[in-house]
C-alpha cells in the first residue's frame, strides 16, 4: 500500500512527532491497529508526517 502524506512541512521534529502522535491516536480510537506512522526529514531540513496501513499485520 502507499504512503499517504500529511500536507504540511513542519521546522521542528518535535511538532511533526505531535502530529504524527495524533494520526496514530485517531486511529487507534478508530479501531485501526495496523498503522505505520512516519517522521521524515527532507533535503532542506523541514520535517513531515506520511502513514500507511501495514499489511503485515
Amino acid at each position: 500500500m502507499a504512503w499517504v502524506y500529511e500536507a504540511r512541512l513542519y521546522d521542528s521534529k518535535s511538532v511533526a512527532s505531535y502530529v504524527a502522535m495524533c494520526i496514530r491516536d485517531d486511529y487507534l480510537l478508530n479501531g485501526t491497529l495496523d498503522l505505520r506512522v512516519q517522521v521524515y526529514k527532507t533535503k532542506r531540513g523541514n520535517y513531515g508526517v506520511r502513514y500507511r496501513k501495514d499489511m503485515a499485520m
